[in-house]
């Protein structure tokens, strides 16, 4: 299959179980984004981040199991699988892995990020874009062997049974194998999300709302959507993983 029909396919798939399990993926995607982005930032519980980064890959495997599940009709959100039980030292290898590595490269990026931050600050100080997006694409590629690594990896481990170190260099051969339709879908997926965005934040102009009731409405509306894309994201992940690895 070539490129194009695989994207084509996965986007068809993604929206089809989307339209299918719509209330439960809004639920994972308002949950994942509460636990991953709203908790971690909260000030009395900021230390709750590490322990969260160390969880990923077993809250992963949990929802993507979901999603296979609903292809036999079983509901099964909540309850944890026996292999995803026996599997969870390994997973937890991973979350730690994925901690490390973001705290190097945070630290490495350390200097630039304060000092994009002070520019923001200082009243008189206008942050160069060309700084900001050198930064962004620095940031892109140091994580970028990282994203490789892990997308397939935890559902490896889990359902193949493979040890930590031969799941992350077996989900990094299948990104390099796919790169293409692997790209293509996820460059859709945003451009899709991004336009629906657009347009519902410009529908909600023809209301007339006061400046404070369109910001609400607004914000309302994006966090919405960007849990559905979340929601994607993970049918995206099982799709991908099932296509490639024959789940």
């Amino acid at each position: 299959m070539n490129a194009i029909r695989q994207t084509q396919s996965w986007l068809r798939d993604i929206f089809l179980i989307l339209k299918k399990t719509k209330n439960y993926s809004l639920m994972i995607g308002y949950t994942y984004l509460f636990i991953f982005l709203v908790l971690p930032s909260l000030p009395l519980i900021q230390f709750l981040s590490p322990i969260v980064i160390i969880l990923w890959p077993v809250v992963v495997v949990q929802i993507i199991t979901f999603y296979q599940s609903q292809e036999n009709k079983k509901i099964s959100i909540f309850k944890l699988d026996s292999q995803l039980k026996k599997s969870i030292p390994q997973l937890l290898r991973i979350g730690l892995i994925t901690f490390f590595y973001a705290l190097l490269v945070s630290t490495f990026l350390s200097p630039q990020m304060q000092s994009i931050v002070e520019q923001a600050n200082a009243g008189d100080s206008v942050i160069e874009a060309a700084v900001f997006i050198k930064l962004i694409l620095k940031l892109f590629l140091f994580m970028l062997p990282l994203f490789a690594a892990t997308w397939f990896s935890p559902m490896i481990i889990v359902f193949r049974g493979e040890g930590v170190f031969k799941a992350l260099k077996s989900s990094i051969a299948a990104i390099l194998i796919y790169i293409i339709p692997l790209l293509m879908t996820w460059a859709s997926m945003i451009v899709i999300f991004a336009l629906l965005i657009y347009v519902l934040q410009n529908f909600l102009l023809l209301f007339g709302f006061s400046q404070a009731v369109y910001i609400a409405v607004s914000t309302v509306v994006i966090f919405s959507l960007t849990a559905v894309y979340i929601a994607a994201l993970f049918i995206f992940q099982f799709l991908g993983y099932k296509q490639i690895f024959k789940l």
